[in-house]
């Protein structure tokens, strides 16, 4: 059976010893490093079950060895702090950058030995539970296959008979009718096949955290590429507005990125009229790169986005709303894997504004003099 293999950075070479030892006769696997430099580097080598972390280390202390982890998307990873402060604002500032217990120096085997238990039982239990919904989630593709996927197939089937047993009797413009009927069923299933492909790529990504998190990506360019690509399927280049001034490199590949803002960007323009704005904004702030995408469609809101689900039939959905829930399935996915926030409010008088906050890498933040 394979050992549970755990990661251990402290600066103090007697005591990265002596915890080692104590946590090898427990028959865990231990890798070692003495800063968070070192740590990144074994995390990304090794892959552990659980990182042990003091905080004051040098060249990189705990704190900012946990951020750029988080950043770089290994966000389900348990974390275990190690300190010799007890200090209840060092305390709060631990657990806001994700750590899931802070134990204070000197710790007795006994009391580690507990938290690691504690830690790893957790991360079952929820790996039991993401199990059970990509189960369901498995099954629910028969709800797409028998409910879209063939939709579309005999519809195009459909009209190619029309047009096969009609074709000497009709006109120019039932030509044209006939066909732009085809290429809407065509357009519409193969959305439904992105959609479906795209799932299964993001959460094989996600649960085997096998996407290259080490490569940085300039923001700016892949946004602004993929918002004038949307508009002009939709034919709407007029409508869209970009007020994109920031850029930052962030640990996400673009293909990662271009699927991220398609899903969004293409809702925006498919649930809102030619000639209504779609607005897209970005700030950096607290950290985060911003990125907030605005319509003024009438058919949905808020409370309708949040609750709607993939797989399933949602209720008041219509043709414009196919693959809407497993589209934003895949966006929350692709959201919570980079460690990101993802938000939804009722635009003004009509419409939704959606955000996405992403973290940015601590040496890209800017400087906040200007």
């Amino acid at each position: 059976m394979k050992k549970t293999k755990l990661l251990l950075i402290d600066d103090e070479k007697p005591l990265l010893q002596n915890l080692k030892q104590i946590l090898e006769f427990e028959d865990f696997e231990v890798v070692t490093a003495g800063n968070g430099i070192e740590g990144l580097s074994q995390y990304e080598k090794e892959s552990p079950d659980l990182v042990i972390c003091d905080i004051m280390m040098p060249e990189m202390d705990g704190y900012g060895f946990i951020k750029n982890l988080r950043i770089k998307g290994y966000t389900s990873t348990p974390f275990i702090f190690l300190t010799a402060k007890s200090d209840y604002d060092d305390l709060r500032e631990g657990m806001s950058f994700g750590a899931d217990d802070y134990l204070v120096k000197p710790v007795k085997s006994s009391q580690l030995l507990e938290a690691i238990n504690i830690r790893l039982q957790r991360k079952r239990e929820i790996n039991k539970k993401l199990e059970t919904q990509l189960s369901q989630i498995e099954n629910g593709f028969r709800f797409i296959t028998d409910q879209e996927f063939f939709t579309s197939v005999y519809d195009i089937i459909g009209y190619l008979h029309l047009l096969k047993s009609k074709h000497h009797q009709l006109d120019e413009e039932s030509l044209q009718e006939y066909f732009g009927y085809m290429e809407r069923s065509s357009n519409r299933l193969l959305s439904l096949l992105r959609k479906v492909k795209n799932w299964h790529e993001q959460e094989r990504n996600f649960t085997e955290n096998s996407n290259n998190k080490s490569v940085a990506t300039a923001i700016r360019n892949v946004l602004e590429k993929t918002a004038l690509d949307i508009a002009k399927n939709h034919g709407r280049e007029k409508d869209l507005l970009c007020n994109i001034n920031e850029d930052a490199s962030l640990y996400v590949n673009a293909g990662f990125l271009e699927t991220l803002f398609s899903e969004l960007i293409d809702n925006a323009f498919k649930f809102s009229q030619k000639g209504n704005p779609v607005v897209i904004n970005t700030v950096i702030q607290n950290g985060n790169y911003s990125v907030s995408i605005a319509d003024n469609g009438k058919t949905n809101k808020t409370d309708a986005l949040t609750n709607y689900k993939p797989f399933q039939k949602n209720p008041g959905s219509n043709e414009n709303n196919t693959g809407l829930g497993l589209g934003l399935a895949i966006v929350e996915l692709l959201v919570k894997g980079i460690g990101g926030k993802l938000s939804f409010a009722d635009n003004s008088p009509s419409g939704i504004i959606v955000t996405v906050e992403i973290p940015i890498p601590i040496d890209e933040e800017p400087s906040l003099k200007d």
